[in-house]
């Protein structure tokens, strides 16, 4: 008895060869996507952005110190009466004012704004010899750079600590302060070193006398590290 081999036909070996081929060039595009794209690739994150800090536009804060030739225009003569009854008359609004502070800015724009505290004096005229009026002015001022060498501001003061000295007794003469404002403009020479001008509008009440006048005007150089 013949045994025969059962071999597949030669087209059903074609077919199922072209069926194999279709499905491996069905499967190239995924295999291609998949070498293109890393593995485990981390994307760095973005740095934060820093805060904006003003303090480096307003710039630093600015030791100041200066000293002012004062005086009055015209013939603004006060007369004041010490408590012994003595009188003293004079221009309350000179002679010398010296004073020290801080400026630092308050705005982008260049503002500053400048605190100051001093001393300011002048002699009086009596019948008993000279009486000296000094006076403890505390002064805020705000500054605008017109370019970078000119400023011009104005501001508020109060002169506290009213006292007279000399052959009147020492004493406050009846005088009280009141605030008064200020316009300035300064000059900057070298670095450290600026040349101001500046106008007052100031006035004293008196029990006695009524209002005193004590506007003025300065000129002096200034300081500031």
């Amino acid at each position: 008895m013949s045994t025969r081999s059962h071999r597949p036909a030669p087209r059903a070996r074609r077919v199922s060869t072209t069926l194999a081929l279709a499905a491996l060039v069905a499967q190239l595009p995924a295999l291609a996507h998949a070498e293109a794209a890393p593995a485990d690739v981390v994307t760095p994150a973005a740095p934060a952005a820093a805060a904006p800090t003003h303090s480096s536009d307003f710039g630093p804060i600015r030791p100041v110190a200066g000293v002012l030739l004062t005086g009055t225009l015209g013939k603004a003569t006060e007369t004041v009466v010490n408590p012994d009854g003595s009188l003293a008359s004079g221009k309350l609004g000179g002679r010398v004012q010296a004073f020290v502070g801080a400026e630092f800015g308050v705005a982008a724009n260049g503002l500053k704004l400048r605190l100051t505290g001093g001393i300011q004096t002048v002699n009086l005229s009596s019948a008993g010899g000279t009486e000296r009026f000094t006076r403890i002015p505390l002064e805020a001022t705000l500054l605008y750079p017109i370019n970078d060498k000119l400023r011009i501001g104005g501001g508020a003061r109060y002169a506290a600590h009213l006292r007279f000295s000399g052959p009147g007794d020492n004493s406050s003469a009846h005088l009280n302060a009141t605030p008064s404002g200020l316009l300035v403009a300064d000059y900057r020479l070298f670095e450290h070193l600026l040349v101001e001008g500046r106008y007052v509008y100031e006035r004293y009440e008196s029990s006695v006398n009524g209002d005193q006048e004590g506007s003025h005007w300065g000129v002096g150089l200034t300081v500031m590290y």
